[in-house]
């Protein structure tokens, strides 16, 4: 895969392009990268960067499900050609529905392009998934509008996995998903207060943007050189520490190595219990250890 995130590209060959901002790249977004897979053509996903709720939110209050790094990985295992995340500018944001299609067709050759039946487009969204429809076959420009995917008759959607995260449901977000939420960051060095009690944590360097689950532990996978390994992970402020900050700390079992500075993966399994005020260490230990047999039997 290739991915063009300098708007400079050209395309001379045809190519099947799907279209969206792939927050989350969950089972409704891999419904139109398989179509495009289907095709003759060399295959595209066609984004952009930043989310464009992103841009227009100046206070910082969207978050995304995944970073743009994080979208990158993501893609990269999704068996298409090219992964494009376009950038998205204030000139951009002002195109035209027409204008936007014109770009779309000079930079990637596109002879067909798949949208799902809510994609909106051009400035304030003028543009209906039926109007790209009509302007693309104008230019010779295959439309397929393929419908919602639905899960327990509901719309899966990005919206839909942020409000599981938010309760904590992160199995059936690893279902819209179609894979376990995940988080890949920086190792920082942290206080080592798990190390003082026997359960040394990774602390992850939380990126700017990104939706985190509710506080509280979590049964996890650590993925460590390209290997799973069983983990319990504490997204909070460590109440019994009198901790401000929002963090994420992973206590990987049966694992010694040194991580600070490496990128970890971690993939969420499953709620244990929400994060807990205790009266000291000892406390939290003997919880710890409980947390840790909670895990194994799920």
């Amino acid at each position: 895969m290739i991915t063009l995130s300098n708007p400079s590209f050209n395309f001379y060959e045809p190519t099947a392009v799907t279209l969206g901002n792939f927050d989350g790249f969950h089972q409704g977004h891999r419904t139109l990268i398989n179509e495009i897979k289907s095709s003759p053509y060399k295959t595209a996903i066609f984004t952009f960067s930043p989310h464009p709720v992103s841009f227009f939110s100046k206070d910082g209050s969207f978050k995304t499900l995944y970073t743009e790094e994080e979208k990158g990985q993501i893609a990269e295992t999704l068996g298409v050609d090219y992964y494009i995340p376009y950038p998205f500018t204030k000139d951009f944001a002002a195109l035209s529905p027409e204008e936007f299609i014109r770009l779309l067709k000079a930079k990637t050759s596109c002879r067909l392009l798949v949208i799902g039946a809510d994609y909106s487009f051009g400035k304030n969204k003028s543009g209906s998934a039926k109007d790209l429809k009509t302007l693309g076959e104008n230019m010779g420009i295959e439309v397929k509008i393929l419908p919602k995917i639905q899960y327990m008759g509901e719309d899966i959607s990005s919206t839909k996995i942020r409000s599981c995260l938010k309760e904590g449901d992160v199995k059936t977000a690893a279902v819209l998903l179609s894979s376990p939420y995940f988080i890949a960051s920086r190792v920082e060095k942290g206080l080592h207060r798990g190390t003082g009690m026997g359960f040394p944590t990774a602390n992850q360097v939380i990126p700017e943007g990104k939706f985190l689950p509710k506080d509280g532990v979590y049964k996890t996978t650590a993925i460590i050189d390209g290997n799973p390994c069983p983990s319990l992970t504490n997204i909070g402020k460590n109440p019994t520490f009198h901790n401000t900050s929002r963090t994420v700390e992973t206590y990987i079992l049966d694992q010694n190595k040194m991580l600070y500075g490496e990128e970890l993966k971690i993939e969420f399994n499953g709620f244990i219990r929400n994060e807990i005020k205790f009266p000291n260490k000892t406390a939290l230990q003997a919880q710890i250890q409980r947390d840790i047999e909670a895990a194994q039997k799920q």
